[in-house]
């Protein structure tokens, strides 16, 4: 039997049905959880979150610290009128004292959390666009032939499951470190600017579950980050098996090596004794010369 009908022909690393079938559910998964984003991003974006007709305090401490930033949606606050400011005489009566400096009082400071999770809700739209695109290319290309491509493309769709994943538990604990600006309803009032705009029915009350929920929202209410991470260890299950495979294959061609093809060599040695079937003496091989003088 030759070679060529020993070796087992070539076949393509393709998924199997039921790595396909799970493949298929992780990315339709992602896809609707991308969608979702843009559509709940869009809302924040779109300044459709107007702090005006809110009537209980946390709806309107949530809307004014993360949902509607005043700046970017041209909405002007009004600048408080309501202290004063406590002027002291700068006479000493002689004495070598230097006067107390007249400060004006500060009334709003502003932190800009808004503005801040703005910029994050647009930073986290480009992340998602690029999610969205790399699991529909990877949904397309499932039934591709080129195995090469098939793990380019499966790689791609993990790492970037997996970056998602680290993001969103990153921008969790930015969050979650807002509490020490928001221990009570009015503290979140006045470094948001909004003192004077907004009445609260308990300023004093504590304020820290808006950076809880603000941190939950952003881990996707927990149960769909553990969901996340779920898929993506699934996506690494589907990738080790496509390499066990692999390397199965490869080791089946090394143990089983097929009969190489008859090939005449010289021998390099002329002074190895050679016996023929039936033959009692040994003939010599002697190395060809030609004779010239014959």
């Amino acid at each position: 039997m030759l070679s060529h009908e020993v070796i087992p022909p070539e076949k393509t690393i393709v998924l199997l049905p039921k790595d396909r079938k799970a493949s298929g559910c992780i990315c339709n998964y992602f896809i609707v959880q991308c969608i979702l984003v843009f559509v709940g991003a869009s809302t924040i974006q779109y300044c459709l979150w107007s702090p005006e007709h809110a009537t209980h305090d946390y709806d309107k401490l949530a809307r004014i610290m993360y949902l509607f930033d005043s700046q970017a949606c041209g909405y002007n606050l009004r600048a408080s009128r309501t202290i004063s400011n406590l002027q002291l005489s700068d006479y000493t009566g002689g004495l070598d004292v230097l006067p107390i400096k007249w400060v004006p009082a500060e009334v709003t400071v502003s932190t800009r959390l808004t503005a801040k999770t703005r910029r994050y809700i647009e930073l986290s739209i480009i992340f998602h666009v690029i999610w969205l695109l790399v699991a529909i290319g990877f949904k397309l290309m499932r039934d591709i032939s080129s195995e090469r491509f098939l793990k380019i493309g499966l790689g791609a769709f993990f790492y970037t499951s997996i970056f998602m994943v680290i993001f969103d538990l990153s921008m969790a604990i930015v969050y979650i470190a807002h509490i020490q600006q928001s221990l009570t309803k009015g503290m979140i009032l006045r470094y948001s600017g909004w003192s004077v705009e907004m009445k609260l029915k308990n300023p004093d009350g504590f304020g820290g579950w808006l950076p809880m929920a603000a941190s939950i929202c952003w881990m996707r209410g927990v149960v769909f980050l553990a969901i996340n991470i779920y898929c993506c260890r699934s996506i690494r299950g589907i990738r080790g098996r496509i390499k066990r495979r692999e390397v199965k294959r490869k080791l089946i061609l090394e143990e089983k090596s097929p009969i190489p093809e008859a090939k005449y060599e010289e021998p390099w040695d002329d002074k190895v004794l050679y016996f023929r079937t039936g033959e009692k003496k040994p003939f010599v091989r002697k190395p060809y010369r030609p004779l010239f003088f014959e």
